[in-house]
């Protein structure tokens, strides 16, 4: 990013952002799923890194002491805390329907159904099963764990899409939505 910041002033806009897709969300999505659950604080830096990215797209647009949230927002990234929740619901969605390998389907179980209907049971099947945590350290950050919680948060309507281009499309606005509420 340093290195970029030399020719910024040269490049297009578009060129820029691409740059910052190779080299930079590249290494923050690289195993981002395991990012779920980090305190705050190592989250934060994290965050350090794609607020550089966002100054360095706009440039001598945002002031030195400006925030940088609602140039995040104009370029249509997702602060990383959401970013990380993305790609575990969007993983968590190819497993369910069956777009992902067999190893990573086996890690998530469906909400089974109540044997008897009452009208007072919950008639949301499209509930993962959360397993119980092993007392091991960090075990509750895998993805057999993660993907439960983060795929039930989710609205209804989001989880009973079937089409995976529209789920990536309610899904990214469902996050932009949280993350960019008091803008």
């Amino acid at each position: 990013l340093r290195n970029l910041r030399a020719i910024g002033s040269k490049l297009s806009f578009s060129l820029k952002k691409q740059l910052i897709h190779c080299f930079v969300f590249s290494k923050l999505d690289y195993c981002n799923a395991l990012l779920f659950g980090l305190p705050n604080c190592l989250i934060s830096r994290l965050q350090k890194v794609q607020n550089a990215s966002v100054r360095f797209l706009f440039g001598k647009k945002i002031g030195k002491w400006e925030h940088v949230t609602p140039f995040l927002k104009e370029a249509h990234f997702l602060p990383v805390k959401y970013h990380i929740e993305f790609k575990i619901a969007l993983l968590a969605y190819k497993c369910i329907n069956n777009y992902a390998p067999k190893y990573l389907k086996e890690l998530l179980q469906m909400k089974s159904q109540p044997q008897s209907l009452s009208l007072r049971n919950d008639c949301d099947y499209f509930l993962l099963d959360v397993p119980k945590v092993p007392q091991l350290n960090r075990t509750e950050r895998a993805f057999s764990y993660a993907a439960p919680i983060v795929w039930n948060k989710l609205p209804y309507l989001l989880r009973t899409c079937d089409n995976l281009c529209v789920f990536k499309k309610k899904l990214k606005t469902h996050y932009f939505d949280i993350a960019f509420e008091s803008l």
